[in-house]
C-alpha cells in the first residue's frame, strides 16, 4: 500500500503539469518553439512572433504574451557581443517605464550561446490606466541575429510566469 501511495505521489506532477502542446515551426522564421494548445500563437509585422495566454478568469483584461523578435546584422554575434550592448538595451527600457526596477540580470547559455537574462518591472500610463508590469527579456546573438524574447505579466499575481519560462525554454535557433 505505501508504494502505491509514494509511485502515485511522484507521478502526481506529471499529471498536474501534462497539457496539450503544440510545436510552432514555420519555414520562413528562424526558430521553433512549443506552447500550450490554449495559448493563441500570432505572426505580426516584421515576422514578430506573439504567443498569448488564456483569461485567467472571466474578468481577466489583461493576457499575458511572450513576444519574439529575430533581427539580422552582420555585426551581431561578430563585433558586437551581447555582453556590449546589455546596458544600452537596459537603458532604452528603462526609459519607457515609470518606476522602473531592474529585478536582476543573469548571464546565461542559451542554446549554447552566450545571452542575458533581463527582469524588470515599472509602470506604464496606458489611457490613462497606471499598469504596474513585470518583463523579463532573454538576448542572445546567433550567428548575424539577435534573438530578443520579451514576457510581459502583471507585476503580481502571475499564473502563468511556470508555464512562460517553459515555452521561452524551449525556443530552438534554426541555423
Amino acid at each position: 500500500m505505501n508504494r502505491l501511495l509514494i509511485c502515485l505521489l511522484l507521478l502526481l506532477p506529471a499529471f498536474s503539469f501534462a497539457q496539450d502542446w503544440k510545436t510552432f515551426d514555420q519555414a520562413d522564421i528562424l526558430f521553433t518553439a512549443k506552447y500550450p494548445a490554449n495559448w493563441i500563437n500570432k505572426i505580426k509585422e516584421g515576422k514578430r512572433v506573439f504567443f498569448t495566454s488564456p483569461a485567467e478568469n472571466d474578468a481577466d483584461d489583461f493576457y499575458q504574451n511572450i513576444n519574439i523578435n529575430v533581427s539580422s546584422n552582420p555585426e551581431f554575434g561578430t563585433t558586437l557581443k551581447v555582453k556590449d550592448v546589455i546596458q544600452d538595451v537596459a537603458d532604452k527600457v528603462k526609459g519607457m517605464f515609470d518606476d522602473f526596477n531592474e529585478e536582476s540580470r543573469n548571464s546565461i547559455k542559451w542554446n549554447g550561446q552566450d545571452a542575458f537574462e533581463i527582469t524588470y518591472t515599472g509602470s506604464n500610463n496606458t489611457s490613462g490606466d497606471v499598469i504596474p508590469v513585470r518583463i523579463t527579456q532573454r538576448i542572445c546573438f546567433y550567428k548575424t541575429r539577435l534573438y530578443l524574447v520579451t514576457y510581459t505579466a502583471l507585476k503580481s499575481g502571475d499564473v502563468f510566469a511556470a508555464t512562460a519560462k517553459q515555452i521561452i525554454n524551449t525556443i530552438k535557433f534554426k541555423p
